[in-house]
């Protein structure tokens, strides 16, 4: 027997799953991104998060890069045109973890 703690978190992680499923916005072919020069105040506690493409009213927009403040034991990793069955879709960038050690190597 589920009890009812258990059953509302089965059912948020369906109303989430499936939210993300029909969210996805499909492109027949992959949108080029537009000309951008990074801004170059660099701080030596920041990195350059490159632009990407963002949904809007069900379409794609394009948001420019910028400079964010380091996250110790991660990396960021840009977004991505992906095939799917009917186009292309754009997976988001995300903040990877990674150890300490290969951070300290990246950013020494």
């Amino acid at each position: 027997m589920i009890n009812s703690k258990k059953f509302s978190v089965i059912v948020l992680v369906f109303f989430l799953l499936t939210t993300m499923a029909f969210s996805q916005v499909i492109v027949s072919s992959k949108l080029e991104k537009p000309d951008s020069q990074i801004n170059h105040k660099y701080n030596r506690t920041q990195i350059w998060v490159t632009g990407e493409w963002v949904t809007s009213n069900n379409e794609y927009v394009w948001k420019e890069g910028a400079w964010v403040e380091k996250k110790p034991g991660y990396i960021f990793l840009p977004g991505y045109w992906k095939e799917v069955n009917s186009g292309w879709t754009w997976v988001s960038g995300y903040w990877h973890e990674i150890s300490l050690e290969q951070w300290n190597k990246l950013y020494s």
